[in-house]
């Protein structure tokens, strides 16, 4: 009887190691969290806006910040 359950034990580890044999565990990556913020970065940067002076619109990243208003480069050189 004590044969039987080791050699039963013994085929269930086997199975066990030739059906795949380890229980993945997730792993969490900083990797994964600093690109969803690259992600929300270049979102931001690529949002449009409006020159305040001539009405042309322009992703943010392109557009001058000055006084709490945006303008285009083309404005700017202008003034």
């Amino acid at each position: 009887m004590v044969l039987k359950i080791i050699f039963l034990i013994i085929i269930i580890y086997l199975l066990y190691r030739f059906f795949g044999g380890k229980i993945e565990v997730p792993k969490f990556k900083k990797k994964e969290n600093i690109s969803e913020v690259d992600e929300v970065k270049e979102l931001e940067e690529n949002t449009l806006v409006e020159c305040n002076k001539c009405g042309v619109y322009i992703t943010q990243k392109e557009a001058i910040f000055k006084n709490k208003e945006y303008y285009c480069s083309d404005c700017i050189k202008e003034k």
